[in-house]
Formats: C-alpha cells, structure tokens, sequence
C-alpha cells in the first residue's frame, strides 16, 4: 500500500458549518502537496419507515442544488454527541416522530476527495410521535412514501440526493421484501 504522510494542518476558514484546512502530505513517491480540507462534523442519516410501510422523507431547498430536493431526514452530530442519541434527535426535529427500534446499518464518507464528513445510516422502526422543536432554519415539508414506491422514485432519479440514494441502497436487505416483485 502507498505510504502518504501528514506533514502539517493550518486552518484557513472557520465558517458556520465547516472548517477549512490546508493540509500538508509527503506523497509515496517523496514529493510534497497541499491539499484543501473541509473539515466537517459527522452526521447521520435515517429511513424510516412506518407499520404500513411508508418511508419518511422531507423537502427542502438545498443551496448547493439551487432546487428541492426530496430527502431522508437527516442532520450533523453536535459535539461529543453519540451517532445513534443524533439520529433520534434529527428524527424528532424533522419528522416529529421517535422509534423504538434503531438499527444501525452501515456509514459512508460523503466526499471524501475533499471532505473528512462521515455519515452514519440508520434504519428507524415502531415509530410514534415525538416532536422536538425544528432548527430555527429549517423549512421542511414531511412526505410519506409507500416503500416500493420510493424505490421507483430513487431508480427513475426523481430522488436526487446522494445520502439518500445510498441509505436506500443500503437498506435494501432489510425491506426488500416490502417491495413485492420489483
């Protein structure tokens, strides 16, 4: 395996919900290169699904899409705070509702080319309702959608978002059998 070692880190942009680093490398070959790091909180996502076998979603407007997009709930952890306490938080925040089961089901870097954020997936069951009070600016709307339907919509890219495209990949062992003979 190539040996890359970090030589040094300088922050160059504190903002609201990322850092930026300018990291150092000596690279395998023993040449030297700087890289730009955001430096980003982790975070976690969740399907969740109800007993008739609706998976929640949101709308929201996302800057970086200019558009709506149409979401799993999901959000950052707040420092020191443990994936799992996250993930019914951000479930309670945007969606209103609590489960009683949580299954963790995997996790992924969002961007790893330029990006340390790493995204935690988590399959929420036995859902009631809980609601916390929303972030000051957030603007959801909760949509329910039948599972084997969300599916159509992930593959025909009318969901056009990468946490939640792989979450529903993801989750695909464990719903499958919702999905009939699709």
């Amino acid at each position: 395996m190539h040996k890359y070692v970090l030589l040094d880190r300088k922050k160059v942009l504190t903002a609201r919900a990322f850092d930026v680093e300018k990291v150092f490398y000596q690279l395998p070959d023993g040449s030297q290169k700087a890289y730009d790091l955001v430096d980003h909180a982790d975070a976690v996502t969740l399907l969740a699904i109800n007993e008739n076998h609706e998976i929640y979603f949101v709308r929201q407007y996302r800057i970086g899409s200019e558009n709506v997009l149409l979401e799993l709930p999901a959000g950052v952890l707040d420092q020191d705070e443990q994936p799992q306490t996250a993930a019914r938080r951000e479930l309670r925040e945007e969606i209103g509702m609590d489960a009683e089961s949580f299954k963790k089901l995997g996790g992924f870097y969002m961007t790893p080319g330029y990006s340390n954020e790493y995204m935690y997936i988590y399959l929420a069951k036995e859902l009631h309702s809980a609601p916390l009070e929303a972030d000051d600016d957030e603007f959801l709307d909760v949509i329910r959608i039948p599972c084997a339907k969300a599916y159509e919509m992930a593959f025909s890219g009318e969901i056009q978002d990468g946490k939640t495209l792989t979450a529903l990949f993801i989750a695909y062992p464990y719903l499958k059998d919702l999905l009939g003979n699709s």
